[in-house]
């Protein structure tokens, strides 16, 4: 507990940052659907209707879907952290975290658009709990990625003495952590959650 309040503590401006992005990136991305064409909106409902449509016919190619998410999602985790070792990665890490908050925003209040309010439940779980854990992680990656990319600008620019080896110790290990969260929560996207949804698709009609 007190390491917790630690690092809060320390990296307090760093949480603010990332929570701050998670919001704005949520807003940004669930407005975005309203200001598209309507051609474009008509083709989001169309492959999100496909998409539902594989699942409530067992037409989901798992193989293809489990490669599609693994290389997409660790793409992000270790594009994320090789930026944070860089001196000029702190504003597209920044970028990326955002873009993944957005892409949440945009997916819900699209399903809710086509759905009503039985899109509400059909977003919560095609959201919950491996979207939430995956943004997590990617948070908590994020900001040690920002800090790392701090600590070696310093290094680098203002010629600060700085032992970059304990920091870049805990950084391996932030990797090894996202990367396994990344593919529990993709495995769980890919073959449970499909079904889960098509459960509730034959509840809810």
């Amino acid at each position: 507990m007190d390491k917790i309040k630690n690092l809060y503590k320390v990296n307090k401006k760093g949480l603010l940052c990332i929570l701050v992005i998670t919001i704005i990136g949520v807003i940004a991305g669930s407005l975005f659907y309203f200001v598209l064409s309507n051609s474009d909106k008509q083709l989001v409902i169309e492959s999100i209707t496909d998409y539902f449509t594989n699942i409530s016919n067992n037409s989901i190619n798992y193989s293809s879907s489990i490669k599609s998410n693994l290389v997409f999602n660790l793409l992000y985790v270790f594009l994320i952290w090789l930026l944070g070792i860089s001196i000029i990665g702190l504003p597209i890490i920044l970028g990326l975290y955002f873009f993944k908050t957005f892409t949440i925003g945009f997916t819900i209040v699209s399903i809710i658009s086509k759905y009503g309010f039985k899109g509400i439940i059909y977003g919560f779980i095609y959201i919950f709990p491996h979207n939430i854990i995956n943004v997590l992680g990617f948070a908590f990656e994020s900001l040690y990625a920002i800090i790392v990319s701090f600590r070696v600008l310093s290094n680098t620019v203002k010629k600060q003495n700085i032992d970059l080896k304990p920091i870049m110790s805990r950084y391996k290990m932030i990797l090894v952590i996202t990367v396994l969260i990344t593919i529990l929560s993709s495995l769980y996207q890919t073959y449970i959650m499909p079904n889960i949804l098509k459960v509730v698709l034959n509840i809810i009609k």
